[in-house]
């Protein structure tokens, strides 16, 4: 991949798989900027209920939300956009979306650890934590649409650093030295 070629990152996967973490790596040493979704979508769900029913039209707001702040920044830079955020529901819409306005300028990327790890790493945060329930729901979303999405696209970080995960799985978008 030619390392000029801006491009879009999409960073999910259920909490403790490493999102931010891996996100806030790429600014740092590769120049991305981020798309916080997580902070934007808490815009349309100030108290919580991304998972209850009825929250369609709430969730697609703030859905369009992050893919506007997504465009708008890749157009207005010469950097990378890695958009880090959990999603919630309507996935295949989401990365849809992306696709159909980035084509080919698109990365999507699961971070995917195991069970365990997930929630070992959920327990280990100082921030806050979202519970086994949630990362189990999550994740279970996830490997429902896995075969959907390109082979490569789901990563498992289980028992790696950041550091071996962005060199393993993130290399290409370092700078050619």
């Amino acid at each position: 991949m030619e390392n000029n070629k801006k491009r879009v990152l999409i960073l999910t996967g259920p909490a403790g798989a490493g999102k931010t973490t891996i996100a806030n790596l790429l600014v740092d040493r590769c120049g991305f900027l981020k798309v916080n979704g997580d902070s934007l979508e808490k815009e349309s769900f100030p108290d919580g209920g991304h998972g209850l029913p009825g929250i369609s039209e709430r969730l697609k707001k703030a859905h369009d939300k992050i893919f506007v702040a997504a465009k708008e920044m890749l157009q207005g830079s010469e950097n990378n956009i890695v958009v880090d955020y959990i999603i919630f529901d309507n996935y295949l819409d989401f990365f849809g979306r992306f696709k159909q306005e980035f084509g080919d300028d698109l990365e999507i990327k699961v971070l995917f650890p195991t069970e365990e790890e997930m929630i070992k790493r959920d327990k280990e945060r100082e921030c806050w934590t979202v519970g086994v329930e949630r990362i189990l729901a999550v994740r279970a979303q996830f490997e429902a649409i896995r075969n959907l999405l390109a082979e490569n696209s789901f990563v498992d970080t289980t028992g790696q650093t950041p550091d071996v995960t962005l060199e393993q799985h993130f290399n290409h978008y370092f700078p050619n030295i």
